[in-house]
């Protein structure tokens, strides 16, 4: 299997942004398995083998040989001789959550989760409202230790995460200790559809305008953006806001249908593949807002899909980009399965903008440059912070409605 990828951070966000599939121009998802034999590994690569059977057959402690541990860190070690921070092995338990994570959607209980400070369980940061977690009883502050009766307390995050998520239906059972209350408590959870928007807005105060947030590029953030865009232009919303800052990136298809909503016609990208050729992606209509007045804010967050779509709006002048220089990460990246149900994310390419800007390493310079002042990347943009973006983008709007 093979998903061809648009992303900075794939890190986990436990209410399950972690999501999959959908098809694009490239064939996202192909079955990418092989048998290997001594006939077609090459010499240089025989002498893998070659220390694994002198180790199997000498080595003293060998009860310490674990062959799919020497076989992942022997992975990792070819992956980090490369110098590149985008090609890197996932083990199996992660490597099934990130296949989740583009689809907007996976079955489990609909909560936060993050491993404790003191490594002694997993925590529950919040549950969602309208969610099985919400529904049984789970708070936030409850720390799992058992899952199915399975000790949680040493499990990795990625390894807790996928043993609570499940097929829909099923239950799964939750031991945990609740701040406040003696004894441990068993909460059994029939895990469900737990849907994760990529895409969300809010009406900016004292102005016929609209944020439009979008979080990561999944397969239903086009949907997403048309039921927003829709619902707003029918109660007389004059302009928008797209707000990009901190997008990470996400599916190459989701980022070229999204441009493809504001752009008329002709390229959103191409890229220059690890064999020199040149792949190109172009406009696909399945609504027109071309008309609609937009203005774009990034920020050193936006990377990778988000700057796609912000170099092609700049290029074709569709719209005014407002904060700050992007991150600069243009690498094509595949995500490439291996027998061990783990994977590798592979970079195979470098993205260009439609008049021919490298991304990589350059970034997305902003017609108009505002930097906010913020501590991290965690505190931005909340309700009572003073955005100095946003207002320059309602000033723009303004502007480009007057004319």
């Amino acid at each position: 299997m093979k998903i061809i990828l648009l992303t900075l951070f794939l890190t986990i966000f436990v209410t399950g942004c972690f999501n999959s599939s959908e098809e694009s121009d490239k064939s996202e998802y192909t079955n990418n398995s092989k048998n290997f034999t001594d006939e077609n590994i090459s010499d240089e690569l025989k002498i893998i083998w070659e220390a694994y059977e002198i180790l199997s057959q000498e080595y003293i402690d060998k009860d310490n040989l674990k062959p799919e541990k020497l076989a992942e860190d022997a992975v990792r070690g070819m992956l980090n001789s490369l110098n590149d921070p985008y090609t890197s092995y996932v083990p199996p338990e992660t490597f099934k959550i990130d296949q989740d994570t583009f689809m907007g959607h996976f079955a489990g209980i609909g909560a936060n989760v993050e491993a404790s400070p003191d490594n002694n369980g997993i925590i529950i940061t919040k549950p969602h409202s309208n969610t099985p977690a919400e529904a049984a009883g789970i708070k936030a502050g409850d720390r799992i230790i058992q899952i199915d009766g399975e000790d949680s307390t040493k499990m990795t995050l990625s390894e807790a995460v996928n043993k609570i998520r499940g097929e829909k239906g099923t239950p799964v059972t939750l031991t945990i200790i609740r701040i406040g209350v003696e004894n441990e408590l068993d909460i059994t959870i029939i895990r469900d559809t737990i849907d994760t928007p990529s895409v969300k807005s809010n009406e900016v105060p004292d102005t016929d305008f609209v944020r439009i947030i979008i979080s990561q590029f999944t397969a239903k953030t086009h949907d997403e953006i048309i039921k927003i865009i829709d619902k707003h232009t029918d109660e007389n919303k004059k302009g928008f806001i797209l707000d990009l800052r901190g997008n990470p990136g996400g599916l190459l298809s989701a980022t070229v249908n999204v441009a493809s909503l504001f752009i008329d016609e002709g390229l959103i990208t191409y890229e220059i593949t690890s064999d020199g050729n040149q792949e190109e992606w172009k406009v696909r209509k399945t609504k027109d807002y071309t008309n609609l007045p937009i203005v774009t804010l990034v920020d050193r967050y936006s990377a990778s899909g988000s700057e796609v779509l912000a170099g092609a709006l700049q290029d074709y002048k569709r719209s005014i980009i407002i904060g700050e220089k992007t991150f600069g990460k243009g690498s094509v990246n595949m995500m490439s399965s291996l027998s061990n149900d783990g994977g590798i994310y592979v970079t195979i390419g470098r993205w260009y903008t439609p008049n021919g800007r490298l991304i990589e390493g350059l970034g997305i310079e902003p017609d108009l440059i505002i930097e906010n002042q913020l501590l991290s990347k965690s505190n931005a943009y909340d309700e009572d912070f003073t955005d100095l973006q946003v207002n320059a983008a309602i000033t723009q709007l303004n502007y480009e409605i007057s004319k």
